[in-house]
């Protein structure tokens, strides 16, 4: 094990398998309640056209379309109750356009708006609570959903994804409680594997002492010697949330938990490879092995880790890893930066790693191949913020979260230089120094 042990990266997402149900549930309400009204809805043969546009654009997918025209329609009808359910049908589906092109706000304003006019659509609270989900405001996504329980107590998604955000914030019993009824609603195989995951993690977490400060939950297992370690560690990812924040001008107002586990337990709980020093999977997991007193391995570790809760909220699970590692890296090697002699072989005999290989997880990599992997990610990363500078890396990583390819995003960012990925790719090699 290394003196800075590679991370092993991995990201937290609101069940993306719920808004493809969600999206065939909607699609297949869109049908029935178009054929639900009675034509014409008025005496007037250009309101029933508008009208007749607004299905075409519901079917179509056009709900900014169908909003305004059914807003022109409450003018003309006798009744404009009557377009309610349409006027929330379109919200909805705007609010999940918008959640899918990771445009959070909007997205939840559309699900509020859409709640104005039918606020017994439990979809539209699971909306909102998913974009909360994906901000990191748990309590908000929490009360969201138990609302949405008011309005329909036997629905399993409803707690499948409540267990979720009860889970990202650290409240472990209830996360057990609400996973464990959304099974007895009838929940598939994929929530009993995660109440089963939850329910492990917890006979773990009982046993820990916590301790909290500013925008950080650490737990531990108790002891005299990390007790008083607790403190320093919580001082330094603060320093990290002030450096790291500053650096990508983002600053997330969230509590991320952070657990430090006995060495066999690290491994026990997130089931990651031998060589894998820490893993952020919504929660920054830390194997203890052994240590006393805050040092520079250990504060570069914690760096490392932040960095990746950073380049979650920004750019989603969609950030190549190559990238995502970089940056983590960039950040560790503040504090404690050992020698790039795997690189340095890598490139004397031409032996660099392919970059599509490094876009993808590193746990798949042959372990001789892991500090190869890290420290030629690191060296491209700290290229492109050396010779770009540090204010384009929040744009590359708000671009890929919005969906845009990470080559494409790289080279809509990077284009005032005249750049793209395999420019800056030959620029890289061209400046380096081995």
């Amino acid at each position: 094990m290394s003196p800075l042990m590679p991370v092993l990266s991995c990201t937290y997402s609101p069940h993306p398998s719920a808004i493809l149900c969600l999206r065939k549930l909607f699609s297949t309400l869109v049908l029935l309640l178009l054929f639900s009204f009675s034509f014409p809805i008025s005496s007037s043969a250009s309101t029933d056209e508008h009208f007749q546009q607004v299905v075409k654009f519901l079917d179509a997918q056009d709900y900014l379309q169908a909003i305004e025209l059914l807003h022109d329609l409450q003018g003309r009808v006798a009744n404009p109750g009557q377009l309610d359910k349409l006027l929330a049908i379109a919200y909805l589906g705007r609010g999940y356009q918008l959640l899918a092109s990771a445009d959070l706000t909007a997205s939840g304003e559309s699900f509020q708006e859409g709640r104005r006019y039918n606020d017994e659509d439990i979809r539209l609270w699971q909306g909102e609570a998913m974009v909360r989900l994906k901000q990191g405001r748990y309590a908000e996504a929490v009360s969201l959903l138990d609302q949405a329980i008011g309005v329909n107590s036997q629905n399993a998604s409803i707690y499948h994804l409540l267990g979720q955000a009860y889970y990202a914030d650290g409240r472990m019993p209830e996360a057990v409680d609400a996973l464990t009824e959304a099974v007895s609603l009838g929940a598939g195989d994929e929530v009993n594997l995660l109440l089963q995951k939850v329910q492990r993690e917890w006979r773990f977490e009982q046993e820990m002492g916590q301790e909290s400060r500013g925008h950080f939950q650490l737990s531990y297992v108790d002891g005299k010697q990390v007790a008083e370690l607790a403190p320093r560690i919580l001082e330094t990812l603060e320093d990290a949330y002030t450096e790291l924040g500053s650096e990508l001008a983002y600053f997330p107002d969230i509590k991320v938990p952070v657990l430090l586990y006995l060495k066999r337990d690290f491994s026990a709980v997130t089931n990651s490879p031998d060589w894998a020093g820490g893993v952020y999977d919504g929660k920054i997991r830390l194997p203890l092995g052994g240590m006393h007193r805050m040092s520079e391995q250990l504060a570069s570790v914690l760096y490392h880790e932040y960095m990746h809760v950073l380049v979650h909220f920004m750019a989603g699970r969609r950030a190549p890893v190559w990238l995502n590692e970089g940056l983590a890296e960039m950040a560790g090697r503040r504090l404690y930066s050992p020698p790039e002699h795997h690189l340095k072989m890598a490139m004397q005999s031409d032996k660099l790693l392919g970059w599509d290989t490094l876009a993808k997880s590193f746990s798949n990599l042959p372990a001789d191949k892991v500090l190869l992997a890290y420290e030629q990610s690191y060296s491209l990363v700290s290229f492109m913020v050396d010779r770009y500078g540090w204010h384009k890396i929040p744009e590359l990583l708000e671009s890929i979260g919005r969906r845009k390819p990470w080559q494409d995003a790289i080279a809509d960012v990077y284009q005032d230089y005249g750049s793209d990925w395999p420019a800056i790719l030959k620029e890289w090699r061209a400046n380096m120094s081995f």
